[in-house]
């Protein structure tokens, strides 16, 4: 994602701590009205509840409802919205937990929307490429080739195989000499260009992977061993790791950051709500119920 395309997603931008703090006002506010206690007996179809609830049947037919139509819709509404709030009144919800993770769940998620309109600049993504540089850290990569050596073909004279190819391959070999046709037949290539660790990891295993990253450029080495078997490697080129620019990983800054706003967001709001409730846990309940991991027979 280039810096145009993040860009045009970000609007002036706005401190974290005041768009936390303007959640927690908000939700405030919801919770005051919640704990006033009485039903609220208005029920008011607006104009705008009209367009969304007509709008969501064009999505949905692909054509705009009829008078008749948007009526029931109305109708289901005002109904839906009598029983939901008799229900809240009666407490129905109160020890069912389905209702009480899925309002979890939505209160959980206004927080998060209403923290994802807090948009870094690029001093704050910059510094927050700076605080974690292992995250964002282009890997060294190396292009190599190699000569494969078949352990179910050789048998016992593979290693002895290998030591003899090695010294065919040393000094470097005329531009004649074709390397891998001293081997033995591989189902992948012969030669691979500039991977990274994870790239080589996922072709020939880790071990070959953390062996290929420390030899040396320029002269064939091994044998080094992998799932497939026995190979021979000449490094041929070494792209050195380096931290990128800010355009490089614009895309991935932008939603890390965006996630651990609304992560933060999401823990202090709970902070605020935690210290309206006094809390009292039985944890001697909690100890004498949970299992004892230095007993006889509780480990594996």
């Amino acid at each position: 994602m280039n810096r145009r395309d993040v860009r045009s997603r970000l609007r002036s931008p706005v401190a974290a701590f005041l768009a936390i703090g303007l959640l927690l006002f908000s939700l405030q506010a919801l919770l005051t009205v919640r704990d006033s206690g009485a039903t609220d007996r208005s029920i008011q179809v607006t104009a705008a509840e009209i367009q969304f609830l007509s709008a969501r049947w064009a999505r949905q037919w692909n054509r705009a409802p009829t008078e008749r139509e948007l009526q029931g819709l109305v109708d289901d509404y005002v109904r839906q919205e009598v029983l939901y709030r008799e229900a809240l009144a009666l407490g129905l919800g109160r020890d069912d937990e389905i209702v009480k993770r899925r309002l979890v769940q939505k209160l959980e998620l206004l927080t998060e929307d209403l923290a994802s309109q807090v948009q870094p600049t690029d001093a704050e993504l910059q510094t927050y490429l700076a605080e974690n540089p292992d995250r964002y850290r282009f890997p060294e990569r190396r292009s190599f080739q190699h000569v494969y050596i078949n352990l179910d073909r050789r048998g016992e004279a593979a290693l002895g195989d290998a030591e003899k190819i090695l010294a065919r391959l040393r000094p470097p070999p005329t531009s004649a000499t074709r390397p891998a046709e001293l081997g033995d037949a591989f189902m992948l290539a012969h030669e691979f260009q500039l991977l990274a660790p994870g790239e080589v990891s996922r072709l020939f295993g880790s071990g070959f992977a953390d062996r290929l990253f420390e030899l040396e450029v320029g002269e064939w080495q091994g044998p080094v061993p992998s799932g497939y078997g026995l190979h021979l490697v000449l490094v041929t080129d070494v792209e050195q790791g380096r931290m990128p620019a800010l355009d490089e990983v614009m895309g991935y800054l932008l939603t890390d950051y965006e996630r651990e706003v609304r992560e933060r967001a999401r823990d202090q709001v709970f902070a605020s709500l935690l210290e309206r409730y006094e809390v009292e846990i039985d944890q001697e309940s909690i100890r004498s119920s949970a299992l004892d991991v230095d007993s006889p027979g509780s480990g594996q």
